[in-house]
Order: structure tokens, then C-alpha cells, then sequence
């Protein structure tokens, strides 16, 4: 027999799921909460319990969502060998960017446009998520950096790329399209430490 700790825990983690499912297939604006606990098979009831309104439903799934995404990404890059091929890598956050966590996320950050307490929500997970991501690339990509602003700008390039793709996926519909261009900047050095370090002292023999 279930203990009330993990029935809370299990409805929790029904209407938390329901949310992101919603936010997938209606957006947020159609993501209402009746929606949210017809999915869930909880009652209205037992949603106001947990979470007394949809600001604080969304903001325990985008936490819920923000877990999730970190998780993917950290399990493909785990899934690479000792000696890490990163074009493999980037074709494994290609995968995180084109499955749903991503586009539950991208219905958040366009919401949050118009919505000051959810836009400070998203950038509070934004800005953890971006934190994580800037160790990985220090890690795998500027091993050698020590500075802290370029570790920061080179993250935000890497992932201002696969922000664009994945947006643009809702239109163009086309894989392929999306990885030749990660093909083209493969072979341009950006997943390469060994060409962002040409690039680098490229820029200082400019200046």
C-alpha cells in the first residue's frame, strides 16, 4: 500500500507531465488548468491542493522541464566515447532540439514575452540551464579558457545555432537541411577546440 507521501509525489508528477503534454499539443495560452487535470485524471480539487494557481503549476513544469532537458543533453554527451567525436555530440543535441522538451520550452519563452513574472521565471531556469552548458563547453571545447566571458560567448553562439535550427524546424520541416548546416560548422572548426583555437589566434594576429 502506497504511503501519502508517494500518492502526492505520484500526482504531483501526473499533472506536472499533463502540463508540458499540454503545452506541447495546445500551447500555453490553450494549456488552461481544467485541460491540465483532464490529462492528469485529477480533479480540480486535487490540482488546487497541489498548486492553488497556473503560474504556479507552470512554474513546478518548467523545473519539471528544465530537469528533463538537462538530462538529455547530459546523457547523450555521456553516451560519447573517452575521446569525444563532436560532430557526434552536435548531432546528439540536434536530437534534444527537435523533441518535445524543446518545444514545451519554446512555448514558455514566447509566452513569457508578453508575461513579466513568467518571462522571470524562464530566465531564472534559462540562466541555470546556460550555466551547465557553459561548463560542458569549457569541458569539451575550451579546456585550455580561462576566461570567463569568452567560455560565456562561445556557449551562447553554440546555442544561439541550435535555437535558430530548432525554430526554424517548425517551418521547414527538414532534417536534412538543418544538419548540413551543423556539417558546415563542424568543418568550420566550431565544434573543434582545435579550430576554435586557430580562430582565436586568427583574431589575435588581427588585432
Amino acid at each position: 500500500m502506497s504511503t501519502q507521501a508517494e500518492r502526492t509525489a505520484a500526482t504531483t508528477e501526473r499533472l506536472l507531465d499533463a502540463t508540458l503534454a499540454a503545452l506541447i499539443d495546445a500551447g500555453y495560452r490553450g494549456a488552461s488548468t481544467p485541460e491540465i487535470c483532464r490529462r492528469a485524471g485529477v480533479s480540480r480539487g486535487a490540482q488546487l491542493h497541489h498548486f492553488r494557481t497556473k503560474q504556479e503549476l507552470v512554474a513546478a513544469a518548467v523545473e519539471h522541464l528544465f530537469t528533463k532537458r538537462v538530462a538529455d543533453l547530459e546523457r547523450r554527451i555521456g553516451a560519447c566515447p573517452t575521446v569525444i567525436d563532436l560532430a557526434d555530440a552536435a548531432s546528439f543535441l540536434w536530437s534534444v532540439y527537435t523533441g518535445d522538451t524543446y518545444y514545451a520550452w519554446l512555448e514558455l519563452v514566447v509566452a513569457s514575452r508578453t508575461d513579466a513574472e513568467l518571462r522571470a521565471l524562464v530566465a531564472a531556469v534559462d540562466a541555470r540551464l546556460v550555466a551547465r552548458a557553459e561548463r560542458l563547453c569549457h569541458a569539451v571545447l575550451l579546456p585550455h579558457v580561462d576566461d570567463a566571458r569568452e567560455i560565456a560567448a562561445t556557449t551562447r553562439l553554440v546555442l544561439a545555432i541550435f535555437d535558430g535550427l530548432g525554430t526554424h524546424q517548425i517551418l521547414l520541416r527538414d532534417d536534412e537541411a538543418a544538419r548540413a548546416v551543423l556539417r558546415v560548422a563542424a568543418r568550420a572548426g566550431l565544434f573543434d577546440s582545435a579550430g576554435i583555437s586557430r580562430s582565436r589566434a586568427s583574431a589575435a594576429r588581427s588585432t
